[in-house]
């Protein structure tokens, strides 16, 4: 092979290599943009939104000497007081169990 062969496939390969970058950044664009609308046409936050705070949460805690692995604090804390309803307790009794008919 002479070296305009090799030349050229190496700037075939470079420009299919750019090509398909950019169009990898199109689709991801267009993903990006048709999820967000579809999320404010349902009333929600978009869910990138919604990513980036935790990303954004997640370097802070990293930043005030946490570490990767630590999460959220499992179970409730004082704070969380927000999803309290208050009903009342009625007691509930067994009834007789029915099997189906058999065939």
């Amino acid at each position: 092979m002479s070296a305009l062969g090799l030349r050229l496939i190496t700037w075939t390969l470079m420009a299919m290599a750019i090509m398909f970058t950019v169009s990898l950044f199109v689709a991801l664009i267009a993903v990006l943009l048709l999820t967000s609308l579809w999320s404010l046409l349902c009333g929600r936050k978009p869910q990138v939104a919604v990513w980036w705070t935790r990303y954004r949460d997640m370097t802070r805690r990293m930043t005030t000497g946490g570490s990767w692995s630590s999460q959220r604090p499992q179970g409730r804390t004082a704070g969380d007081d927000t999803n309290v309803v208050d009903v009342q307790a009625r007691e509930v009794r067994d009834a007789p169990r029915q099997l189906p008919p058999q065939d």
